[in-house]
């Protein structure tokens, strides 16, 4: 029997068969493309942890200013130490007016590169993107669709071993739309990096505000949420790996800069790791020229670090012969006493900090900080005793407090003789903690290499600047000098013999002596720069008053001072390896302070003024399981009354009150298991 085929046409077959398989290339076509991006995209987002590591040094180095020298009687400003990193960006942002884009421009790598472009965007507004991104290739153009042909292309030169600029087209022909394709998750949690290291309750709102407050960008929540995420990661995995290669860091150090003292210390734990205690490092060159050319004494002080690395960063801090600061060692970790290290030597005490204690008790007298300066000011023991009857006629209380807080050990009438130094505040070291507040917002050791870096630029500034001055004397000398000679041309002057000098000024009479280089007002002597009195008698009798300076502060020392400089480390890649013994993390610290209890009160709570004055009490029940059933009837267990055999109940039926309502009503019967009302409803 013939079998029946149904009536098919091929080239439909053919046309289907096409359309399928046209449908499947596109789903494969769609799928490799949207790889691509993927991968694309996260290629874009990538970078080397060695160029991150070297830009971030790079770009807190860069920006160094160096410190002013340490007035003479100048109350210190507050401290800027808790000032806030995005702050310090955004500042940073607006004052940089050197165009970085332009053709020939240097970067030592492409994060650095990359980085010029976000500012530019931030600062300009201008919505950028990133077309190209290769190993040795960048570049960036407009992100708004149309003719604009804003484009900057970097690539690495090899024979000079740097990123430069070389394609640019800088003129926007398009309006700002209030985006930035650049700004994409990976940039915002950079951004915000440092603000959440110290910070990281720093929550997503707040993030996108400041992106449109302060750069005039719209963010999406979701943006400034998988930013803030990943920001988050990338600082617990900071955290966990700043630590690991802190000896390669130290034996650097070694290596590169001979005589230094770099020191690791670490704790044994259960697991036989080497836990991270404190780290300690002073170089050869500086602890040399310090010893050589500049006065003896250190300010000693410590600033808590408030990142995940909890401790104090310590740093002692000597003066130059202009009376700078010069850095001499730093520490971090949790660090003993210097009294009971060092019991021998001369303490001082911070004034700053004494009055700041003081207001705190006493926060409604607003001459105390005056009071307090001129008592520490006091050159000698009569100028001190009139100061502390001027405290104690202000307040009684204010004076007991001062007298508890040994005014011996901060006012210059009782310092020892020989350090010309006459400070009687920590601002040099405060100005240090100032100068490195940008650093101390890093990792452990980003921070480290930022001030030894930091350091470098220092002693190279003040080389070039003391080889150009002239003089005999430093600068510091030149303003003091220039302040006392208006005093000093009032001095009357009455000479005796070996060098002794009579001097009045305002009514009160000093003994001056030239050969010995003492006043009985006591500044020379301790500062070992001629004092007014002294200075009135030189210009009254054709001295020279430089001649009298101490050498501590002549130029030629000054020059000493700087005459060489730490000599240069290589970078992370050749000691972040795995040839030293790795260290781990440290734990996270017991802080100091009284431990919250969750103890109950013994105490009766207070009861307000609309409650019961007796407490409500709730009776307790027992759940069905394990009670024991007893009968009321027969008093046997493991039934009741309801269910006993041998003294059943019967069982009444419960009464129902029936309305019956007409038959030609379509309602039907209604049973109503309630009483009855006493009124006859009407229908």
């Amino acid at each position: 029997m013939d079998e029946i085929q149904p009536d098919i046409d091929m080239e439909d077959v053919d046309n289907n068969g096409s359309e399928e398989n046209e449908d499947d290339n596109k789903k494969q076509k769609n799928k490799k493309e949207g790889k691509k991006k993927k991968n694309e995209s996260k290629a874009e987002d990538e970078e080397d942890g060695m160029d991150r590591f070297e830009f971030e040094v790079e770009d807190s180095v860069g920006n160094f200013v160096d410190e002013f020298s340490v007035g003479r009687n100048e109350i210190p400003d507050s401290s800027d130490e808790d000032e806030d990193p995005i702050v310090l960006r955004d500042r940073r942002i607006r004052r940089s007016r050197v165009d970085r884009l332009s053709i020939g421009q240097l970067f030592f790598n492409g994060v650095e590169f990359k980085e010029a472009i976000i500012e530019y965007a931030l600062n300009t507004g201008n919505n950028v993107v990133q077309g190209r991104w290769e190993k040795t290739k960048l570049e960036f153009k407009c992100g708004i669709v149309g003719k604009c042909k804003w484009r900057v292309y970097c690539s690495y030169d090899e024979p000079r071993q740097m990123w430069v600029v070389k394609t640019t087209y800088r003129k926007h022909s398009c309006t700002p739309n209030g985006r930035c394709k650049i700004l994409r998750s990976p940039v915002i949690a950079r951004l915000f990096m440092d603000k959440l290291r110290v910070n990281p309750k720093f929550m997503p709102k707040e993030i996108q505000n400041h992106i449109k407050d302060h750069w005039k960008i719209v963010s999406s929540r979701g943006q400034c949420q998988s930013a803030r995420l990943l920001a988050l990661k990338l600082l617990e995995k900071e955290y966990e790996e700043q630590f690991t290669h802190i000896r390669g860091y130290v034996e650097e150090i070694l290596s590169t800069n001979p005589g230094s003292t770099a020191i690791v210390e670490t704790i044994p734990n259960s697991a036989g790791e080497d836990v991270f205690n404190r780290f300690y490092v002073c170089f050869e060159i500086i602890r040399t020229l310090w010893r050589g050319s500049c006065r003896p004494i250190i300010g000693l002080d410590g600033t808590f670090l408030k990142t995940a690395v909890k401790g104090v960063l310590l740093a002692a801090v000597g003066h130059d012969a202009n009376n700078q600061i010069y850095p001499l060692a730093w520490a971090v970790g949790l660090i003993s006493s210097v009294q009971k290290e060092l019991p021998k030597a001369e303490h001082r005490f911070c004034v700053k900090h004494i009055i700041e204690n003081l207001k705190n008790k006493h926060p409604k007298k607003d001459l105390i900080k005056p009071l307090i300066w001129q008592l520490a000011w006091s050159y000698n023991k009569t100028e001190f005793k009139e100061n502390l009857n001027n405290v104690k006629e202000y307040s009684i209380d204010v004076y007991n407090l001062v007298m508890k807080k040994q005014p011996e050990m901060w006012s210059r009438a009782f310092f020892k003789l020989g350090s010309n130094c006459e400070d009687v505040d920590n601002n040099a070291t405060e100005s240090f903690n100032a100068s490195i507040t940008k650093a101390r917002a890093k990792a452990m050791i980003p921070m480290l290499d930022t001030i030894r870096r930091q350091a470098m630029h220092r002693m190279v500034k003040r080389h070039n600047k003391s080889k150009n001055h002239e003089g005999m004397f430093t600068e510091y000398v030149a303003k003091i000098l220039a302040k006392e000679k208006k005093d000093a041309s009032k001095c009357e002057t009455t000479p005796a013999t070996h060098g002794v000098y009579e001097v009045m000024l305002y009514g009160n009479d000093y003994s001056v002596n030239t050969k010995k280089r003492t006043c009985t007002c006591g500044k020379w002597q301790i500062s070992g720069i001629p004092c007014e009195h002294a200075y009135g008698a030189m210009i009254d009798y054709d001295m020279n008053v430089e001649s009298y300076v101490s050498g501590f502060f002549s130029t030629d020392l000054w020059r000493d001072n700087y005459e060489q400089s730490i000599h240069p480390m290589r970078g992370p890649r050749f000691w972040m390896t795995s040839t030293y013994r790795l260290v781990t993390a440290p734990p996270e610290p017991i802080l100091p302070g009284k431990k919250k209890t969750n103890r109950q009160k013994t105490y009766p709570r207070i009861k307000g003024k609309h409650e019961s004055p007796q407490k409500k009490t709730i009776k307790e029940t027992l759940g069905r399981k394990g009670r024991i059933v007893r009968c009321s009837s027969c008093r046997e267990t493991g039934h009741n009354a309801a269910g006993c055999k041998q003294y059943p109940k019967e069982k009444s039926k419960r009464q129902r009150t029936t309305e019956v309502v007409s038959s030609s009503s379509q309602v039907p019967d209604t049973i109503s298991l309630t009483q009855p009302s006493q009124t006859t409803p009407t229908w």
